[in-house]
């Protein structure tokens, strides 16, 4: 989904006229900082709705040294280790660390782990399927009127949001209490 589509989205939901399709040369000053505002608050919530309830997971060959696998040396920005492999096909302990992650693996393996994604622009796309444009824009408004210390408004949007989330999170699954 495009980053336009979510900031229409919160703009129509907000009341605001839809600038998005003009030419940042041609936005008022108002508009640009709404836009910033608006951009930076879906990074936020974006980032919380992937470390919180629906994980990105990416795979990785690693290859640890002295029982640490640095954070530096993973593609991507590591939120929790998931599981470890080594080539033989063997399980490895692990456990997150301040500079990494822990293991008891001496040599090559295969890292499973959550990450955060990078940060989009307003040009940009969100390659996420499993959210939706109000979903993401619920996130977004929350994060912006909490900014903007509208804790009603923001509260009705982050209950929202977080219920979305939720339901998002286990749908399709069976939950035994």
């Amino acid at each position: 989904m495009l980053v336009k589509d979510i900031l229409r989205e919160c703009l129509a939901k907000m009341g605001e006229e839809d600038f998005t399709d003009k030419p940042a040369a041609d936005r008022t000053d108002a508009e640009k900082a709404l836009a910033a505002k608006l951009v930076s608050a879906l990074n936020t919530a974006y980032r919380e709705a992937v470390s919180g309830y629906l994980p990105l997971i990416a795979e990785e060959s690693v290859t640890a040294a002295d029982g640490c696998i640095p954070a530096s040396s993973l593609a991507r920005a590591i939120v929790y280790p998931v599981s470890l492999v080594t080539a033989a096909g063997e399980k490895c302990r692990l456990r997150s660390a301040p500079d990494g992650v822990a293991t008891d693996l001496n040599g090559t393996g295969v890292l499973r782990y959550a990450y955060l994604p990078e940060d989009a622009d307003e040009s940009g796309e969100i390659e996420d399927m499993r959210l939706t444009v109000s979903v993401l824009s619920d996130g977004v408004l929350a994060e912006l009127y909490y900014r903007d210390k509208v804790f009603d408004i923001a509260e009705s949007y982050d209950s929202d949001f977080r219920a979305a989330l939720g339901a998002l999170r286990y749908k399709g699954r069976e939950m035994r209490l």
